[in-house]
């Protein structure tokens, strides 16, 4: 029962995020007044925070209980986004994104550690993997609310710029809902260590982990080109064909083969172990970029099939590392230190998503998207050799008991 409700306040934080995070620089620039440059730099500093964010939480994860520091995160969520869309001035919209920041850096990595300690290990890659399917549901859905809204109800008009802040309320609803089933789904303590020592010793003890830095260096190799370049390097590939329609057939494609991919996953993840799971997202994600390669260079096929194709590739690899990952990373992980585990491979992520980006911007300037495609290749073969040094086995160890229930 736990797990479900974990699961089912996923999905509702995820209507959430879908309602505002593809309209965050919308609103910036609507209604705050900010040019479009900077309302898109503002935000971009969202995932710095993160990163700073991730350390902190797996302390508290490890020290306080991951339930502690998963309400937490959504609370802090649930307050940034009303000051980011109602705060006078651009201090409040920096505390809004800083806050919100803060927030995610805590309440991922806390319910990674939860669904670890609560799933046994025979059912941890399809818990992981129906998490992932989800929260794509959830936001996908609360996306199409929102584009559905302002079909009707533009942003530039009078009625839009007060119907666009109520969605970061609706948002901070949706939170407290989804902190109510957190709450709900009981308290799951880590094991008490043996000594002090443990605690102490805290970062140090799980970087000495040179299997699970391997881990980490594969994450951030794949969510560079798996995320990163993906959510960058379309929009530059397709504006170069003066065909933007192309980005809204690659998105829609990609949604679709997450959704209709998700049963398949679902069979096949408890059969592979999480390596494998994760060498195959490898291929796929390298197989995407490559097959761009020909059409980059003008001898290909169109952009809009190659691209669309491409989608469909990343999509199937996204479903595959939605369940490996957190499954190999807590299959590594000491009870006592889980929550450092989970939170550094969200930090891993984390630093892909935003190198993605900042590679696809290099490329852009200097006209080398063809060289760009050639990296993300690279990139995934490294991934692959990082996974394969890895001389641990990786299906998921023993689930830890709970610790017992809050008295």
């Amino acid at each position: 029962m736990a797990l479900k409700l974990l699961l089912a306040g996923d999905l509702i934080i995820a209507l959430g995020v879908g309602l505002t995070q593809p309209y965050v620089v919308v609103l910036l620039h609507e209604v705050r007044g900010m040019s479009v440059a900077a309302a898109s730099v503002l935000w971009g500093l969202g995932p710095v925070v993160t990163i700073v964010g991730n350390p902190i939480a797996g302390t508290l994860i490890d020290r306080r209980g991951a339930r502690f520091v998963m309400v937490c995160g959504l609370a802090l969520v649930a307050i940034g986004g009303p000051i980011l869309a109602y705060g006078p001035g651009l201090a409040s919209a920096l505390a809004g994104v800083a806050i919100g920041g803060v927030g995610w850096s805590f309440s991922l990595p806390a319910l990674g550690t939860r669904l670890a300690i609560l799933a046994p290990e025979r059912i941890r890659p399809r818990v992981y993997t129906l998490r992932y399917l989800f929260f794509n549901l959830g936001f996908a859905a609360g996306a199409a609310v929102g584009g559905f809204a302002f079909v009707n109800v533009p942003p530039a008009t009078e009625a839009g710029k007060l119907l666009l802040p109520l969605l970061w309320v609706a948002a901070a609803g949706l939170c407290l809902v989804t902190i109510l089933l957190t709450m709900l789904a009981g308290r799951q303590m880590p094991p008490k260590p043996d000594d002090e020592e443990h605690q102490r010793r805290g970062y140090r003890r799980v970087l000495a982990d040179r299997a699970f830095l391997r881990v980490l260096g594969a994450t951030v190799l794949l969510a560079t080109i798996g995320y990163g370049i993906y959510n960058s390097a379309p929009s530059v590939m397709a504006l170069a064909v003066h065909d933007p329609a192309t980005l809204s057939f690659a998105s829609v494609a990609n949604c679709v083969a997450i959704v209709v991919g998700s049963p398949i996953a679902l069979r096949l993840t408890p059969r592979i172990s999480a390596r494998a799971a994760l060498l195959y997202t490898a291929g796929l994600w390298a197989l995407a970029w490559a097959i761009c390669i020909p059409t980059a260079m003008g001898s290909g096929v169109g952009m809009r099939a190659v691209l669309t194709s491409a989608a469909i590739l990343v999509g199937i690899g996204e479903l595959l590392l939605g369940g490996a990952l957190p499954t190999l990373v807590n299959g590594l992980a000491p009870d006592e230190v889980r929550g450092r585990y989970n939170a550094l491979s969200n930090l891993a992520l984390t630093v892909g998503m935003a190198a993605g980006p900042l590679l696809t911007s290099v490329a852009a300037a200097t006209g080398s998207t063809v060289q760009l495609l050639y990296t993300a290749v690279v990139l995934a073969g490294l991934a692959s050799v990082l996974l394969l040094r890895n001389p641990v086995r990786v299906e998921s160890m023993p689930a830890a008991a709970t610790a017992g229930s809050e008295s």
